[in-house]
């Protein structure tokens, strides 16, 4: 089964010349997750319990990197027929420990139902976040609860990451050292981007001699030797996976994209991208084999959680004229029945692409 998201992402440098030093995360604990991208911002998320029957829902608690940055909230509630009438989705009420902390602000009437905390919600959850706190929105015919399973890990991962454990600002390990020491903040990626052609000009069959150089050297390759890599689609009249032809695009600088169908699944497939050079010689430079389309320079990547798309990992990487750049790397969250194409969007990689 392929992995859909990394772990890690490796910090890249654009084309301006400026190189990103905070490498993006990602990391889960029971219903709990959190993105950290190389702004330093992090974005926590936490969800319900299906075990015991609730209403989808999450919350977000998101903080930017340096001193005295207070956390944002933002909720998304729903309901798994996405039927609720308008009319029972009137003066929701948010509750920290059975404590009623007023009215919460909903925009539109659509589900989810979309809002955001004012400073004393966020504070009565923060308070209580090594507690195991029973956070609760509801009204006079429904209730959606954040389960607080994960949390306490999901917040110190935040911690750790913004260099903020021991000091006055952490969340969950407090001490009295300031922040004079914690991560800082920084910009977005600037890329450049260089536009190319976005047909192919050769397309190589398996069986061509051509193809047979070039698909060797495209698996040479391989960024994990010990990994499953490229493997081509099963089925038709081989007992194994048959190699997929190869489309090759022209870029600039006299390099070339190659591109074939690495895998297929139940409702996702991923293409491989490879850099060569216009001789089709020499070693390929990988990419990703997790590519859904290239269009005019922009290799793009999106992938289900599951089949019903409640929930996407989305990337992209720019052509700068010399290589690929790694520009976008963003998870819809948990898949939890909460809406069509996910709700939130927690980046390990942010850039603005001119």
């Amino acid at each position: 089964m392929k992995k859909i998201l990394s772990i890690c992402c490796l910090s890249v440098i654009s084309s301006y010349g400026f190189a990103q030093d905070i490498k993006g995360i990602s990391f889960s604990h029971q219903e709990w997750e959190i993105s950290c991208s190389n702004t330093g911002t992090c974005k926590a998320a936490g969800y319900q319990n299906e075990e015991n029957g609730d209403n989808p829902a999450s919350l977000l608690l998101v903080r930017k990197a340096g001193p005295k940055q207070a956390v944002q909230a933002e909720f998304a509630l729903s309901d798994y027929e996405q039927s609720l009438p308008a009319n029972q989705l009137k003066n929701i009420h948010f509750y920290v420990n059975s404590k009623d902390l007023g009215a919460v602000s909903i925009d539109g009437n659509d589900l989810p139902l979309m809002g955001k905390l004012n400073n004393s919600q966020v504070n009565a959850v923060l308070q209580q976040s090594k507690q195991k706190p029973e956070i609760v929105f509801k009204n006079a015919q429904h209730e959606w609860k954040i389960s607080d399973a994960g949390m306490t890990a999901v917040l110190l991962k935040m911690d750790d990451f913004q260099k903020r454990i021991g000091t006055v600002g952490a969340l969950v390990k407090k001490g009295n050292a300031n922040e004079a020491k914690v991560l800082m903040s920084e910009p977005k990626l600037l890329v450049k981007r260089i536009k190319t052609t976005a047909k192919s000009y050769l397309t190589l069959q398996p069986k061509s001699k051509q193809y047979q150089a070039i698909h060797r050297s495209l698996m040479e390759a391989n960024p994990n030797p010990k990994e499953d890599f490229c493997e081509g689609i099963y089925g038709g009249n081989s007992d194994g996976a048959e190699p997929q032809e190869i489309e090759l695009y022209k870029l600039t600088n006299k390099k070339v994209l190659a591109t074939t169908l690495c895998w297929r699944g139940a409702y996702n497939e991923g293409y491989g991208a490879w850099i060569l050079d216009e001789s089709l010689t020499g070693k390929a430079t990988f990419v990703t084999e997790t590519a859904s389309d290239f269009d005019s320079g922009i290799i793009s990547s999106a992938q289900k959680g599951r089949g019903i798309g409640d929930c996407w990992a989305s990337e992209e990487w720019v052509w700068d004229g010399k290589s690929f750049v790694h520009t976008k790397d963003m998870w819809t969250g948990m898949c939890k029945g909460l809406a069509a194409g996910g709700v939130w969007e927690l980046d390990r990689i942010e850039a603005i692409v001119k």
